[in-house]
């Protein structure tokens, strides 16, 4: 009996971790902005069936490189428009990172580290977030990952093997993929990362080791087509997007996302836990060899160098958000499963620790949610949110309670899973309750009352804002008014090509109130103030619906009208 549990037992714990990793997905609407918008633009690419060039509103969107958006179009081809189906690309992302992580541990360390690693890195709420969350960031992760543990699983074979020529093939494709899916960064890393590994240790035949030809023919068939013929297409495109969305974005505080310079390393810290003394362990000491006996790739100072460059290459950056660097915990997973495979009873308590301190202020914190001083409107919301956010606490306490038995029995990995098992499960818990604040940040709810007046031959004004999630929900585009934000560049190409008429675009809102009054029938979005600017300026406006932060007004009081 015990042989053939031990035989079924990893498929048992991974149909049980898909279950809860996959198991939400549906659950929260999507939330602005980037669910909205990366929803969106593949939604565009299967109704309108041009895949080649991404498009946000009827606009040509070229901030970053497509590959996440064809992912996502497949996934809505194949199953529909749906939260779930717009999450998939990402969360699939996710679990395979995780798995990417336990097989290059083990690989490189033995099975033990293999499962500790995948256990520190689920339990990231970095990872966990992220991985069910509509943005580009956990796909990229995973192919910056690829890219680096096929390069490691590489050199644990004779440079002149298949196998090693062939890892070495999954890092160049990878890194392409990467490049595909948000831009240089997916050069930068894992070129910045060998040559500073090279550059510390003096061995610069890494260099004869990476398969060039072979590697590159890879890199540029994934790599290149699609930039070579967006460019062709559309010559503006090159500076926009290498020069300005790279250069100027990070030289300059052109995206207004400034932030002091250890604003990543106190994001690094909270996104490490429950693991934070034994991160500032690996961290404090990865840049020593960590086999001073062994010739060949020094793994550990690898990771360690991943590490570190991320962090300090955004540190620098002035354009930050918190999601910039998640492409280090899987690196992090991996030292962190070294650093607990070699630990013993003495150092196991700080992970518990940690975690029964955040499980309590976790609980006292949603105690006091419910009286924090935010709009009337707004209370109900967050006393919701505070009844997830007492039940996320008390699941942390619950694991910590259960780890500290296992401890004192002397079972230390089981102690590392119970722990880890709680952290995900309190990611969880928070990803469901967050869509309490649904009515906030998403717009399903405001799109499902207004499906009486989405009509096709009834045009929908979006007026000084644009509501990201919108578009999906309805599914249609809107018409800008005075507003451009991200779509400015899409706009101007629009205008160059003569394709910028009223129907899409109105510059302002005293070209607007002449094409307002003459239309018989139409729908306004707006922010509350401005609807009380509106309405004290004698616009003709029946209201229609009201959600937190948008109002919906209509040019006759009933949708039939």
């Amino acid at each position: 009996m015990n042989e053939r549990w031990r035989r079924i037992r990893p498929f048992v714990f991974l149909i049980l971790f898909a279950a809860a990793w996959f198991g939400n997905l549906n659950y929260r609407s999507l939330f602005q902005t980037d669910e909205g918008r990366y929803a969106e633009i593949p939604r565009e690419m299967v109704v309108t069936g041009r895949w080649l060039t991404p498009r946000l509103d009827g606009l040509r969107y070229f901030e970053k490189p497509p590959l996440q958006y064809w992912a996502t179009a497949v996934s809505f081809t194949l199953f529909g428009f749906h939260n779930w189906s717009a999450r998939l690309w990402s969360a699939l992302c996710g679990f395979a990172c995780i798995l990417l992580v336990f097989v290059t541990g083990r690989r490189l360390w033995g099975e033990r580290v293999g499962w500790l690693s995948a256990l520190a890195t689920a339990s990231s709420l970095y990872v966990v977030f992220m991985g069910h969350f509509n943005t580009l960031d956990m796909s990229l992760t995973f192919f910056l990952a690829l890219s680096l543990c096929a390069f490691l699983i590489a050199q644990t074979h004779d440079e002149k093997t298949p196998a090693h020529r062939y890892w070495t093939y999954v890092a160049w494709g990878a890194s392409a993929c990467a490049l595909m899916t948000k831009g240089l960064i997916g050069i930068v890393f894992p070129a910045g990362t060998l040559f500073l590994y090279m550059l510390m240790t003096w061995d610069w035949s890494w260099l004869k080791r990476l398969h060039w030809w072979g590697g590159m023919a890879v890199f540029l068939l994934i790599g290149a087509p699609w930039f070579v013929w967006i460019s062709i297409r559309n010559p503006q495109f090159p500076y926009y997007f290498f020069i300005y969305q790279h250069f100027v974005r990070y030289l300059t505080p052109a995206a207004h996302r400034t932030g002091p310079v250890y604003y990543f390393v106190l994001l690094l810290a909270a996104a490490v836990l429950p693991w934070l003394v034994e991160s500032a362990k690996v961290l404090s000491s990865g840049w020593r060899r960590s086999n001073p006996e062994k010739d060949g790739l020094d793994a550990v100072r690898v990771l360690w160098i991943y590490v570190g460059f991320i962090v300090l290459f955004f540190s620098f950056s002035q354009s930050k958000l918190p999601s910039y660097i998640l492409p280090v915990m899987p690196a992090m997973g991996l030292l962190l499963g070294r650093e607990l495979a070699r630990e013993g009873r003495r150092e196991l308590r700080w992970p518990i620790v940690i975690s029964l301190l955040v499980g309590l202020g976790l609980v006292v914190m949603s105690l006091a949610l419910p009286y924090y001083p935010v709009r009337p409107d707004l209370t109900r919301y967050y006393r919701t949110v505070a009844v997830w956010l007492a039940a996320g606490g008390m699941t942390i306490i619950v694991a910590a309670v259960l780890a500290l038995r296992e401890r004192q029995k002397e079972r230390w990995t089981t102690t590392v899973a119970v722990l880890a098992v709680g952290w995900l499960l309190f990611g969880q818990v928070i990803i469901t309750g967050a869509q309490a604040l649904a009515p906030i940040y998403s717009t399903q709810s405001f799109a499902r009352r207004l499906q009486p007046w989405n009509k096709p031959d009834v045009p929908f004004y979006t007026v000084e804002t644009y509501q990201q999630s919108l578009p999906f929900y309805l599914r249609r585009s809107l018409t800008l008014v005075a507003y451009q934000g991200e779509l400015h560049f899409g706009l101007v190409l629009a205008r160059e090509h003569g394709r910028l008429g009223p129907s899409r675009y109105i510059p302002s809102l005293k070209a607007f109130r002449p094409v307002w009054d003459r239309d018989r029938q139409a729908v306004m979005i707006l922010k509350p103030f401005l609807y009380r600017k509106l309405k004290r300026e004698g616009w003709p406006m029946h209201l229609v619906d009201i959600s937190p932060r948008r109002y919906a007004v209509a040019r006759r009081a009933e949708a039939g009208a």
